[in-house]
């Protein structure tokens, strides 16, 4: 009996598909009109009264006559080509299963069915490919007017005020001293000041980022250790600092350490702490309330040839570490890369060095005669050790947790076989875990490290000139708010976008490739 019923069914008429009704054609029709409609409202609004009140600003015109033309002739072409491709019902091919009509009955079959026919293309309105589109064109058209918007708004205010909307005064004088900027005179233009700014922002930023990575790196392991000491005092460091704002932090280390510190007063009564070389009068530290030093090289050579020759240098050391990595994948010998490439950098550094007539000799950090400043050696000043220690800690506990995430995503069986193979506690951690760790900690890392760069903002706390001090600073003093404020957002967008596409590199090159 089934089999009779199996074999009517197999010899039924499916090829028929029903055409769409007329009331949804008219549904259709009349969504278009509507949406035509609204168009066209709008494109008179935008442009009409625009026209009469004798508006000259060009984006507005832009933006009026686009509505006028282009998108009543898109919602125009829309209307006919559904009038075109409405004729047919879509089918249920995003849920696989498709309703044919079978003599009177309907029935559901999948689209893997061969009886079930080729679905007829949905009218443009229902077509999710087209929908996907069009809500995207939406969206970008409200951000790009909201933006128009406050922009207009913008510009109606610094008229209205009488404020310039150039950017000329990038060339008058800044008009105030900058902390620790040698070199740089009152009269030094605005630009200039901006740029000793960015400098400083770019060397908290990146030593920042080295203390969190370190001190994280070393706390998240720490977090996992069988030592129960270790393992509470991490955890203590990671739950105290990472529910701390980083203002309260940058502000604890300027007060606590420098400010109120047990350190030394830099003046001609107080002189700093110095450390001697033994058997030399040189110091190799210099340390303060406001003021630390230590050695530095300083420029006396051939620089031009030098660096040219660092720079052969870097080639042939990389072009050693691909030779070491396919000697290894052939023969199965160690590749020992790292060592043979920084061998190989270190001879010609030598070799380069004094052959160039040793372009670079130390400079030893020493108290002037008035016992105000330190000459020589490289010297920084509270304001940027509090700001970097505070955000590169701060940022560490945050690290650390990444880095305990990510260890323990690493399946357990990696460590039980690095431990059959008898390999140490210290070797399995750098052959097996973190290796594979690192592909799942990059890129919730790249997220902290635009946070560090972000809240070095916050050294104007400590007296440090960053970029947001030397702007806010121009701005007290009568310069444009509005252009230094974009100053401020573009410098920051483009060093966060450049750090994230640097280790988003270096995050697809760990990435398992697959053959």
């Amino acid at each position: 009996m089934s089999s009779t019923a199996g074999t009517a069914d197999t010899q039924a008429d499916l090829t028929g598909v029903p055409s769409a009704p007329i009331g949804r054609r008219a549904i259709a029709w009349a969504v278009d009109l509507l949406v035509l409609a609204f168009v066209g409202v709008v494109s008179v609004w935008q442009l009409g009264f625009r026209l009469l009140d004798g508006y000259s600003d060009h984006p507005e015109l832009v933006l009026a006559w686009f509505f006028l033309v282009p998108v009543p002739a898109a919602a125009v072409a829309i209307m006919a080509i559904d009038a075109v491709r409405i004729g047919q019902t879509p089918g249920k091919a995003v849920a696989g299963i498709r309703t044919v009509l079978d003599g009177v009955e309907k029935r559901t079959l999948p689209t893997s069915d061969p009886r079930v026919p080729i679905p007829a293309t949905p009218a443009l309105w229902r077509d999710v490919r087209v929908l996907r589109v069009a809500s995207q064109v939406m969206a970008l058209i409200v951000v790009v007017a909201l933006i128009r918007w406050m922009f207009h708004n913008l510009i109606v205010k610094m008229d209205e005020l009488g404020l310039p909307k150039d950017f000329d005064f990038l060339d008058k004088p800044y008009g105030v001293a900058l902390r620790d900027a040698f070199g740089f005179n009152v009269r030094d233009t605005v630009w200039k000041a901006l740029f000793i700014g960015f400098k400083n922002t770019i060397a908290a930023s990146l030593v920042g980022i080295f203390i969190a990575t370190l001190v994280g790196l070393f706390v998240g392991i720490a977090r996992l250790s069988s030592n129960w000491l270790l393992a509470k005092g991490a955890a203590i460091y990671v739950e105290t600092l990472r529910n701390i704002p980083p203002l309260v932090v940058i502000v604890f280390f300027g007060f606590a350490i420098f400010t109120y510190g047990p350190l030394p007063r830099f003046n001609a009564a107080n002189p700093p702490w110095q450390g001697k070389l033994p058997g030399s009068d040189s110091n190799w530290i210099i340390v303060s309330k406001d003021r630390w030093a230590i050695p530095s090289l300083s420029e006396d050579g051939n620089l031009a040839a030098f660096w040219l020759a660092m720079l052969a240098a870097a080639i042939i050391a990389g072009a050693v570490w691909v030779w070491r990595t396919r000697r290894n994948d052939s023969t199965g010998i160690p590749h020992r890369r790292v060592i043979w490439s920084l061998a190989t950098l270190a001879v010609i550094a030598v070799l380069a060095f004094l052959a160039t007539g040793l372009p670079y000799s130390w400079s030893w950090p020493a108290v002037s005669e008035s016992g105000r400043r330190v000459v020589g050696g490289f010297s920084t000043n509270s304001g940027y050790m509090s700001l970097t220690l505070a955000l590169g800690l701060y940022t560490a506990s945050f690290v650390a947790e990444i880095v305990r995430g990510s260890i323990l995503a690493v399946p357990k069986g990696q460590t039980e076989a690095a431990t059959s193979v008898a390999l140490k506690t210290g070797q399995r951690y750098r052959h097996v875990v973190l290796p594979q760790a690192q592909r799942i900690a990059i890129p919730p890392y790249i997220s902290e490290c635009a946070n560090l760069i972000k809240n070095t903002s916050l050294g104007i706390l400590v007296a440090y000139p960053d970029l947001t001090q030397v702007a806010v600073t121009a701005w007290g003093i009568n310069f444009p708010a509005p252009q230094l404020v974009l100053i401020l957002m573009v410098v920051y967008l483009t060093i966060n976008l450049v750090v994230s596409a640097l280790l988003n590199v270096y995050n697809r090159s760990l990435q398992l490739k697959e053959r």
